[in-house]
């Protein structure tokens, strides 16, 4: 049996073979590019996908991508070193990286792991990895993960 770490490159290949990838991020980290408006999330979560219009370059160093921001795009890149959490939002199988978080983020992980544990007790809840286990930091959300609001219905002209 192999018990040598996988690495993040290898991680984040393997889910987005299989669809949606969930990448949690230090977005402070001096070697990650993202919008202005997210550069001090040190919990940014960012979905990538496979079948993307553009590609996705996974190097062992980081993760080259366009991303659409509040509709505009905008060239993305997350240095491994930054990368704390992968995960595949629907099946919740992923991996997390303590050495890579920061203290608020592993403060707030702890925290959250603590009220599910008195709330109901689940034996692999600490290897379980999901969109809850992504923290709030100083108790808010952050911008990436409030959900978008839209109608049913669409404008055409």
């Amino acid at each position: 049996m192999n018990s040598a770490p996988v690495s993040k490159e290898a991680v984040v290949l393997k889910l987005l073979a299989e669809g949606d990838t969930m990448l949690c991020l230090d977005a402070r980290h001096p070697d990650v590019c993202v919008p202005p408006h997210q550069a001090q999330n040190p919990a940014l979560r960012l979905i990538l996908n496979r079948d993307f219009p553009r590609p996705i370059d996974v190097t062992e160093d980081g993760i080259s991508v366009n991303l659409s921001f509040g509709g505009r795009r905008f060239g993305c890149y997350v240095a491994m070193d930054a990368l704390w959490a992968a995960f595949n939002p629907h099946t919740m199988e992923g991996a997390l990286w303590q050495e890579s978080a920061s203290p608020e983020v592993l403060e707030s992980l702890k925290a959250q792991l603590q009220v599910k544990q008195t709330a109901a007790p689940a034996p692999d809840a600490a290897h379980k990895l999901g969109p809850k286990a992504v923290p709030r930091v100083n108790g808010e959300a952050p911008a990436s993960q409030t959900p978008r609001k839209r109608g049913h219905l669409r404008l055409v002209k």
